[in-house]
């Protein structure tokens, strides 16, 4: 489930050759529920797999999937474990400006601290301060970069969390404390800005996207502001690596046609992962990108001019802040 309509998740998975069925350009909590016990429905008469994991937006509310999930029980559904996943680089300035980030780390199993090898032993201790103050009874788990989580951890959990008798109570306690479901059923447009870029290529070699002017762009956006950009970028070259500060584009290395990528920027951090697998929208595509964060406004000059997109080639998305 992806938030915005770039479908870059799916695109990543579909170069290691497995077949992708997504839901774009909603919530998975509210506006795609119905979508997602189809889905669900479909996957177990297609392949009746042991587990399935649903990796949501970073937008959704824990609480109505769980739900939706356990009212399929008689359908042969079990709801085994919520999972939250904490950037310890960013985590603690994201959620003093996201309820949505709260809450998942409120109501969760399990707790997993991603990126803490990047952040020092006090910052990090900074970070659990921050998750304590908002759930002291979960128990936390550092995820080790390219080793994962073991399964054996996560899978039989057999969450308590969310019970079907939970939701009725809840409903009669609306607007009373802590609600980890609030009735609003585009809450993600409450607290996070979307810009959506769409750039046609007309087969013009010299409207191609320099990679190091792209890549410069990408260093500029603010990290405390910028939350993620991904799509996908027709580049004019090869895409620098991020460790290569010395990387240069000469004509020699561009391209005919050239090179198609999936962005992924999360944070001031970036990769580029080429997209061999295409169909055909993706053959007069130059860019479709999503940008989310908060306070965009401010940046809109310097995103058009870092894509290079006119006004009817960028649509914009504004947060509804304080109107909860």
């Amino acid at each position: 489930n992806e938030f915005g309509d770039a479908e870059t998740d799916s695109a990543l998975i579909r170069e290691s050759h497995i077949q992708v069925t997504e839901m774009t350009n909603g919530c998975l909590c509210c506006v795609l529920v119905g979508q997602m016990k189809r889905a669900l429905q479909e996957m177990k008469e297609r392949y009746n797999p042991d587990r399935i994991i649903i990796e949501t937006s970073g937008s959704a509310f824990p609480a109505p999937i769980a739900w939706q999930i356990r009212e399929m029980e008689h359908l042969g559904f079990h709801l085994d474990a919520i999972l939250t996943v904490i950037d310890c680089i960013n985590f603690c300035g994201y959620q003093d400006t996201s309820y949505t980030a709260r809450l998942q780390a409120q109501y969760t199993d399990l707790i997993l601290l991603n990126k803490w090898e990047h952040v020092t032993e006090r910052q990090l201790d900074i970070v659990v301060d921050h998750v304590n103050e908002l759930n002291t009874d979960t128990p936390r788990l550092k995820a080790i970069a390219g080793y994962g989580v073991d399964p054996e951890v996560v899978f039989g959990l057999d969450t308590a969390l969310f019970a079907i008798s939970q939701s009725a109570a809840l409903d009669a306690t609306k607007g009373h404390g802590d609600d980890p479901a609030p009735n609003q059923p585009d809450h993600h447009n409450l607290e996070v800005d979307l810009i959506e870029i769409s750039r046609k290529w007309p087969g013009d070699a010299s409207q191609l996207i320099c990679p190091n002017t792209f890549v410069a762009f990408l260093k500029s956006l603010p990290c405390e502001d910028v939350y993620r950009v991904k799509g996908i970028v027709r580049l004019a070259g090869h895409a620098p690596d991020e460790a290569d500060t010395s990387a240069t584009l000469s004509s020699s290395s561009c391209v005919a046609g050239g090179l198609l990528y999936i962005i992924n920027h999360a944070f001031g951090r970036y990769t580029f992962t080429p997209l061999t697998l295409t169909t055909q929208i993706h053959d007069n595509m130059l860019a479709r990108i999503t940008i989310m964060g908060r306070d965009l406004r401010t940046l809109v000059p310097m995103i058009q001019e870092g894509t290079q997109a006119t006004d009817q080639e960028i649509a914009m998305h504004w947060a509804r802040r304080g109107q909860a």
